[in-house]
């Protein structure tokens, strides 16, 4: 199109906004209402996501060795267990190292721990995994090789929790799939329907336009831009107001002193804000392009 059909396009759009508002306020305020539903989702999976991360890079397997088993003897045991497939790395941690841990873990109720006559914690060896999502099938291999060494009395690890910490990730993951489907689906099918009554509104015109020769991408061109407008306001709306409550949220939370730190909770990375960006205009446009597709065809 040349620079005249282009100012001919830029006007009919402005005319479009003008001509029902009321209905452009509608699709914007659904992009809106429904990017802050993806959005607080996004969030909580973000945040999640960094939460699983952490997990499986604390996540080890303790050894308890025999007591009375000598320093070097202990050295030398670390370097069998590192060399194990499966195995990054390993630290002996003595009874005396164990113990000044606990008394740290416990420092405000160390008084308990005065009255010891002797030490009552074994030494141990903490393992760390060379995968930093541990399958519960290999861990199980690993903690039976670790049995079978002469020094290690037993072996312990959150099988419990891994087994269930699996399936958290699975659920948390498909929900995330399922969920912002059915966000995506719901916009586009409003968005499309609203553009339809916009086109049927201006149904004479638009046939009068194809009579006397307007090509489909001129008469077309003015619904795309303005439901592009439509997507760009209400997802940066939806942003913008995503960032507020989540500084007042964090304020509070640093406020009441909770458990949990505010300063453990992210906001979107400037990726993420532009994918969500992006995908609010993709739900308005399509819903355009749909509408406008049967409309052509009717």
């Amino acid at each position: 199109m040349n620079r005249t059909e282009w100012g001919s396009v830029f006007k009919r759009t402005k005319r479009n906004f003008r001509a029902v508002p009321h209905l452009h306020v509608a699709a914007t305020s659904t992009v809106v209402f429904s990017l802050l539903i993806a959005g607080m989702f996004l969030i909580l999976y973000a945040n999640v996501n960094d939460l699983i991360d952490a997990w499986k890079r604390d996540f080890r397997v303790i050894a308890y060795v025999k007591k009375g088993l000598p320093p070097a003897e202990g050295e030398s045991l670390v370097k069998t267990i590192t060399e194990m497939e499966g195995i990054r790395g390993a630290v002996y941690v003595s009874e005396d190292q164990a113990l000044s841990r606990l008394k740290k873990q416990m420092k405000h109720r160390s008084s308990l721990l005065e009255g010891l006559v002797e030490n009552p914690l074994p030494p141990s060896v903490e393992i760390e995994l060379a995968r930093s999502d541990p399958d519960e099938v290999q861990v199980r291999e690993i903690v039976q090789r670790l049995r079978a060494v002469p020094e290690i009395e037993s072996v312990e690890y959150a099988r419990a929790w891994l087994h269930r910490f699996s399936g958290f990730v699975t659920f948390f993951r498909l929900a995330t799939v399922v969920g912002g489907g059915i966000i995506f689906a719901t916009t586009v099918f409003i968005c499309s329907n609203t553009i339809r009554l916009t086109l049927y509104a201006r149904r004479q015109e638009l046939e009068v336009m194809k009579i006397i020769g307007a090509t489909d991408g001129f008469i077309k061109m003015p619904y795309y831009l303005q439901n592009f407008v439509e997507g760009l306001l209400g997802s940066v709306l939806a942003v913008g107001i995503l960032y507020g409550a989540y500084g007042i949220f964090t304020t509070k939370l640093a406020a009441h002193h909770t458990l949990l730190s505010a300063g453990n909770i992210r906001f979107l990375s400037l990726w993420e804000m532009t994918g969500l960006i992006g995908g609010g205009i993709s739900m308005a446009w399509l819903g355009c392009h749909l509408s406008l597709r049967q409309f052509t065809k009717s």
